[in-house]
């Protein structure tokens, strides 16, 4: 898996004026936690937002260089955003621990068209995201599904998507995760061919009895 640089600083003053100053200055305020401890710090927010394109990935394995030293790995446990401009806040890190697994979320991207939707179905995300636990080397980004045989009428449950290595999906395997529903229109169209085929194949038997 791809792992992400980012350097952080220490910082000792903490309270809300101390951090609209740090925002002030480019950086943002955060906080690492490790087994029970926690260590303030500050991000530069033009990095961050380099390195990530204004996103804040919950599913992403980054190096931190904390004060020089490189080789801390955290991700991304807690954000906190300005609702109007989007702007990140604050951030919360968590150190991980090689061989410890992790638990987080992991964002959903569906590939390709249904074969419900080329029917006329409509298809329903309901899972953007999902919560997974595995060991720190084999998270991943993303969980791509394919959903182009996907028929109306049909859902992809997490028990049908894949794992490898340690990885294991925390919820239920009955949930669906996508389905392509029928649209009023298509449930209407059935009972009315059916009809018509009922009526086609009773003329013989009808014309026999004439």
């Amino acid at each position: 898996m791809k792992t992400h640089n980012l350097k952080a600083q220490s910082r000792t003053a903490t309270g809300k004026n101390e951090c609209n100053r740090i925002r002030s200055k480019g950086y943002i305020p955060a906080v690492m936690y490790s087994h029970g401890k926690a260590e303030a710090l500050q991000v530069s927010e033009h990095e961050f937002s380099r390195l990530f394109r204004g996103q804040v990935p919950e599913s992403v394995l980054i190096n931190m260089d904390f004060e020089g030293t490189p080789g801390q790995n955290v991700i991304i446990k807690d954000y906190q955003l300005d609702p109007v401009s989007g702007r990140v806040l604050h951030l919360d890190f968590y150190k991980v621990t090689t061989g410890e697994k992790l638990h987080t979320v992991v964002p959903v991207i569906i590939k390709g068209t249904s074969k419900g939707e080329r029917l006329g179905g409509i298809m329903e995300v309901l899972e953007r995201e999902l919560e997974i636990e595995c060991l720190p080397t084999e998270l991943p980004e993303k969980i791509e599904i394919d959903v182009t045989d996907l028929d109306l009428a049909h859902s992809i449950h997490v028990r049908d998507l894949p794992v490898t290595g340690s990885m294991k999906f925390l919820a239920d395997g009955d949930r669906a995760v996508v389905t392509v529903l029928v649209p009023k229109a298509v449930k209407e169209e059935v009972p009315a061919e059916a009809a018509v085929e009922e009526a086609v194949a009773a003329e013989p038997k009808e014309k026999a009895e004439e």
